[in-house]
């Protein structure tokens, strides 16, 4: 089968992800990564709305510090990324669901295999926070983010150690919503 541009023409009754176009895979990407936070968001709500604000950051805090092994462990499997140090993270980083490309805009400064510096210019996390929620910000950017950031950085490597050096609340839009270090000392 010639691979699909687009699913617009008839129904393929056995369709598989390797029957569909590069181009179609990386929206469906981009799509499912969508999902997953709106996901997130839509759950939150929910619990706040039956249990409060206190209940939620406590189940906030335990499933992206619990799912941080799964989610970094799945995209360097599936990408084949076998090193332990900050260059791995920072490739499954870029490939992981929860910190989709192009909805979060962000590069990564590899200083070398072991020190790397991570700049978020863009975080839809922080700007719906400061539209809706600002009260929370502190606690979403300096205790949940930090807190996740170490699980994700463990599954690769618990010598990863984690330093925020920018983080929210921000005075501008225009300013960079936060920066992260990330170091294995030697």
């Amino acid at each position: 089968m010639e691979e699909l541009k687009d699913y617009s023409g008839k129904f393929v009754p056995n369709l598989r992800y390797e029957d569909l176009s590069k181009e179609v895979l990386a929206k469906l990407l981009k799509a499912y990564c969508k999902e997953m936070l709106v996901l997130d968001a839509y759950w939150q709500e929910q619990v706040r709305k039956r249990l409060g604000d206190e209940v939620v950051f406590e189940c906030l805090l335990d499933n992206w510090t619990r799912v941080g092994k799964y989610e970094m462990g799945w995209a360097m499997e599936a990408a084949n990324i076998t090193g332990k140090d900050v260059e791995a993270y920072a490739k499954a980083c870029q490939l992981i669901g929860s910190f989709a490309q192009d909805l979060y805009k962000y590069d990564f400064d590899l200083k070398n295999n072991n020190h790397g510096i991570l700049t978020v210019h863009e975080c839809p996390a922080l700007t719906a926070l400061e539209k809706r929620n600002p009260e929370r910000i502190v606690q979403t950017c300096h205790v949940l983010e930090l807190e996740g950031m170490k699980a994700y950085t463990a599954a690769v490597n618990p010598a990863i150690q984690v330093k925020p050096l920018k983080l929210a609340p921000r005075k501008s839009p225009d300013e960079v919503a936060c920066q992260w270090e990330f170091k294995i000392e030697t």
